[in-house]
C-alpha cells in the first residue's frame, strides 16, 4: 500500500514539474503568430523581388532610423537573426537592413534607434536609398504587427564577483580589495 501512494505522489509531482516547465517557457508573442511555413531572406529578395511579392514574413533587428510620414511610418532596421522567442539576438553580424512601412504613427521617441523590433509583414520588394553616401539596396516590407521588446538589463560588471577573475575573492567572508576598499558585492 505505501508503494502505491509513493508512486501516485511521485506521479503528481511529476506532472506539476512538467507543468511548471512549460509555464516557464516563452513563445511567439501573439502578435507575430503564427510564423510562415517557409518565408524567403533577404537574399533571396534581392535575387528575385517579383517572386516572392505579396509573401509574409516574421524579421526583426534593430531600429537604425524611423520616419513618420502623412501616410505611416517608416522604419528603416538593421537585421538580426531571431531566436525561438521571436527576439532579435545580440550579436554583431547582420544580414543587411530592410525598411517597414507601417499604416499607423509610431512615436519616435518610444521607437527609438538601437531599440530591438520585430515585425510581421508582406514583402513588397525592394527599393533603392542611401545609407550615409553609400548607395543601398532596401528590402521593403508592408507591417502588419511591429513589436517593440523591452529593453535589454544592463550587464553586470563580472569583475566584481567572478572567483576566476577575481584574486580577492573570498567565499567565506567579506572581502577586501586593494588597500582601502571594500567590495560592495561582498557575499557573491
Amino acid at each position: 500500500m505505501k508503494t502505491h501512494m509513493f508512486t501516485i505522489a511521485l506521479r503528481g509531482l511529476l506532472a506539476a514539474g512538467v507543468l511548471w516547465l512549460l509555464a516557464g517557457c516563452a513563445g511567439l508573442p501573439a502578435d507575430l503568430a503564427p510564423l510562415p511555413d517557409a518565408a524567403p531572406d533577404r537574399e533571396q529578395v534581392l535575387a528575385d523581388p517579383a517572386a516572392v511579392r505579396g509573401e509574409t514574413v516574421v524579421w526583426g533587428g534593430v531600429i537604425a532610423d524611423i520616419e513618420n510620414t502623412s501616410g505611416g511610418t517608416r522604419l528603416e532596421v538593421v537585421a538580426r537573426e531571431l531566436d525561438r522567442e521571436g527576439r532579435p539576438r545580440e550579436s554583431d553580424g547582420s544580414p543587411g537592413r530592410f525598411r517597414a512601412f507601417s499604416t499607423g504613427f509610431l512615436d519616435p521617441q518610444i521607437y527609438s534607434q538601437g531599440r530591438e523590433i520585430t515585425v510581421r509583414g508582406s514583402i513588397q520588394g525592394t527599393e533603392e536609398g542611401h545609407i550615409g553616401d553609400y548607395a543601398y539596396t532596401f528590402v521593403s516590407l508592408q507591417a502588419d504587427a511591429v513589436h517593440l521588446w523591452p529593453r535589454r538589463p544592463p550587464l553586470t560588471d563580472r569583475r566584481l564577483h567572478d572567483p576566476f577573475y577575481d584574486p580577492f575573492y573570498r567565499p567565506w567572508g567579506p572581502r577586501f580589495g586593494p588597500p582601502g576598499r571594500i567590495n560592495a558585492y561582498s557575499w557573491f
